[in-house]
């Protein structure tokens, strides 16, 4: 769970990703699914921190009036041909905060 009132940037959770190939095959990339900001975009994006770790974080505002619940999906795709990939989802729960 997440208040609405934390700000942009606010690390929600710390992902790390392995591969064990090598070489191209062994090269992860990573993103949050439904990312960008447009329309029914989620709010949180990935920063990478180092050696396959990247930390979730809020990438703008929440209102939980909006919406109360986020299921997020991380996606990891290796750099071999045919690239390969995997995904994991977890869900954000926002909580009010300016209830009166």
């Amino acid at each position: 769970a997440l208040s609405e009132a934390a700000p942009p940037g606010t690390v929600i959770a710390l992902v790390r990703v392995t591969d064990r190939d090598s070489g191209k095959n062994g090269q992860l990339q990573c993103r949050v699914l439904g990312g960008g900001g447009g329309p029914g975009a989620v709010p949180f994006t990935l920063e990478e921190n180092y050696d396959n770790f990247y930390t979730v974080v809020t990438d703008r505002p929440l209102d939980r009036e909006a919406q109360d619940e986020y299921n997020v999906t991380i996606m990891a795709r290796d750099g071999g041909n045919p690239p390969l990939n995997s995904t994991k989802s977890f869900s954000v729960r926002i909580l009010d905060e300016n209830d009166n």
